[in-house]
């Protein structure tokens, strides 16, 4: 049994984790689009690694497009399995790839005119409308905690993760000639006490597990305090008669802002003339879902509802669904609220609101998400004076606010309690889904915490065997020497990694390093250590 890392590995988006059990039974975990920088996204075409037309299933934790944003890829490239997720993640995969597919369109179709007035070749789409439609053929709902054999030799456990509606980690057993490995994926995971949401659960014990570490290096401020914090910038922009512009994410900030906006309107403590838009086609669709499917939610929020509110709307609060009613924001005078995607600000229709309002002393931009390198949202949050918005500079001269306490994923600390119940002597941990510098400070910090657990930050395209234990075992503690040679390998990479970076090294010591690392490989491959 093998598994090869084919995303997020040292960065935050492109999730997918190919497995292989033997000749005729692949899968993957997770299936997500790159997100970011060019150079990132130019990955979203290397799709050969993941043997489309070979594939038996593809296992989603959520809907979010970093997750599950390159199915229809795969499907334009054959691949004609199962799409297994939860009911909920199912129904906004309907409308995310759908979503996605017009962006794919509308992006190849711009990148094509400019091609042929340099008199180069058309661009192909990523995928259509049509194959995000043929992958919505082939979703698979499954419940949460039920244990089931969705693939041949592969049980499965879609467990709560919290993040979003509909959210999961993933617990599998894979069996093969007699032994078992299990193997979990964390997914992202939420915050406890989050909105909306209930909290993330407890997974079984696995011997590998891999885990998210999106803010690995950093804790977040309270919820209310953030909300505190969203409420006085609210209130000092309704003062100036400027504008407050929020890029949000379609599932899950939009309904959470939403959901902190209806609660403050309730109380009293939102201007009642002071109009809120959420201009996002895509995220009005996903607060329709969230409506309509309350058995999701949380104890407090199902509370509302039994009280008689609703949490998830309120009287001042506006969709506009159709081209002409986003543009008509634009000829609104005085304040307002402006919730519109991408949550990075890179695409969508916020990139319009910013153009028209970011120049404006008394605009108040407020960033709720994370932020991509290279994306407009990190350059607005890391201070830039200027941002190219449509091929043209924009000053910035709009306030600024980061507000980190709506994060939907789990902070240093909150990461940490998770992993607690899982972190038995033997484990494995790859940490994935986060910036190198993140997952290195939470290595770090967790190794000082946990000593008979090793970790690893897995490389792109890395390939790991996944040893098959006897089935009564939950775990196997890993010898000195192949422990020895994990930590040589950890080390290595980290070298490796200096090195790419620009930084010096001492070659006396790399020299070395690579010495004992040769040793232990050879070592373990002459049988002296299993």
């Amino acid at each position: 049994m093998q598994l090869t890392c084919l995303g997020a590995a040292r960065t935050v988006t492109g999730s997918s984790y190919l497995i292989e059990l033997d000749d005729d039974r692949y899968f993957l975990v997770d299936c997500g689009l790159y997100q970011g920088t060019r150079q990132l996204e130019r990955r979203n075409w290397l799709t050969t690694p993941y043997r489309p037309a070979d594939l038996k299933a593809i296992f989603i934790t959520h809907a979010h497009i970093d997750h599950s944003g390159l199915v229809p890829r795969l499907v334009r490239l054959g691949f004609k399995g199962k799409v297994i997720a939860t009911k909920p993640t199912c129904e906004l995969l309907k409308i995310l790839w759908l979503d996605s597919a017009h962006i794919q369109e509308m992006e190849a179709q711009w990148q094509s005119k400019k091609n042929r007035r340099q008199g180069k070749n058309s661009q192909e789409a990523l995928y259509e409308t049509p194959d995000a439609e043929a992958s919505i053929e082939l979703l698979h709902p499954v419940e949460h905690n039920c244990y089931e054999d969705l693939v041949p030799g592969v049980r499965a456990c879609f467990v709560g993760a919290g993040h979003i509606l509909g959210a999961s980690s993933l617990h599998l057993t894979l069996s093969e000639n007699g032994g078992e490995h299990r193997v979990g994926f964390s997914g992202d995971v939420g915050r406890p006490n989050q909105l909306i949401v209930p909290d993330p659960e407890v997974m079984e014990p696995v011997n590998t597990l891999f885990m998210e570490t999106t803010y690995g290096n950093r804790t977040h401020k309270s919820l209310p305090a953030s909300i505190d914090e969203l409420l006085d910038v609210v209130r000092l922009a309704y003062e100036d008669g400027g504008k407050v512009l929020i890029p949000v994410f379609a599932v899950e900030r939009s309904q959470e802002i939403i959901y902190t906006l209806a609660a403050a309107h309730r109380r009293g403590e939102l201007p009642e003339d002071m109009p809120v838009f959420l201009d996002s086609p895509l995220a009005i669709n996903a607060t329709r879902i969230f409506r309509d499917h309350p058995e999701f939610f949380d104890e407090d929020t199902k509370a509302i509802l039994d009280a008689g509110h609703t949490p998830l709307d309120m009287p001042n609060l506006k969709f506009t669904t159709t081209t002409e009613e986003s543009q008509g924001i634009n000829q609104v005078m005085g304040p307002a609220i402006i919730m519109a995607g991408s949550g990075m600000a890179n695409a969508g229709r916020i990139k319009h609101h910013l153009k028209h309002n970011l120049w404006r002393p008394n605009t108040h931009v407020v960033i709720v998400g994370f932020q991509a390198k290279g994306t407009t949202g990190r350059l607005l949050v890391d201070g830039a004076e200027k941002v190219k918005i449509f091929r043209e500079e924009v000053a910035v001269r709009a306030q600024v606010h980061t507000i980190n306490g709506f994060s939907a994923h789990a902070d240093q600390n909150e990461l940490l309690r998770w992993l607690e119940p899982l972190a038995r002597p033997g484990v494995v941990v790859n940490l994935i889904h986060g910036e190198e510098a993140q997952s290195l400070a939470f290595k770090r910090l967790a190794m000082g915490l946990f000593h008979k657990v090793r970790f690893h930050l897995p490389r792109w395209n890395e390939t790991m065997e996944l040893k098959g234990y006897p089935p009564e075992m939950a775990q196997v503690e890993p010898s000195d020497l192949a422990a020895q040679a994990r930590d040589l390998s950890g080390r290595l990479a980290e070298l490796a990694s200096r090195l790419e970076g620009g930084q010096e090294a001492d070659l006396a010591e790399a020299a070395a390093l690579i010495r004992s690392f040769k040793s232990a490989d050879k070592a373990l491959l002459l049988g002296e250590d299993s």
